[in-house]
């Protein structure tokens, strides 16, 4: 069995990287506007968001990113709340 601490990154040692721990935090939020409160939560640090431009030529192809990226966030809520229920079954 390999220990967690065995385990060495692809091409070498990766350089430590420090952060600030609120102003260097990205933050990217849904809100509600009817009731002013957070729906989604995305929080961390050096969070990198990604659209390939090859591929993204036509308002079809940026709404079936679009679509996509609905359908992740689908599974992810799902799988949350699952799991959320499952740990606390009486509410």
């Amino acid at each position: 069995m390999t220990d967690e601490k065995d385990i060495k990154p692809v091409g070498g040692p990766e350089p430590t990287v420090t952060f600030r721990l609120e102003s260097d935090r990205d933050l990217y939020e849904i809100r509600n506007p009817n009731v002013d409160e957070s729906l989604i939560k995305i929080t961390g640090y050096d969070l990198q968001v990604w659209f390939n431009p090859k591929y993204l030529k036509s308002v079809e192809d940026i709404e079936a990113a679009c679509n996509g990226v609905h359908n992740l966030f689908r599974e992810l809520i799902m799988e949350q709340m699952l799991n959320q229920s499952k740990q606390n079954p009486q509410e």
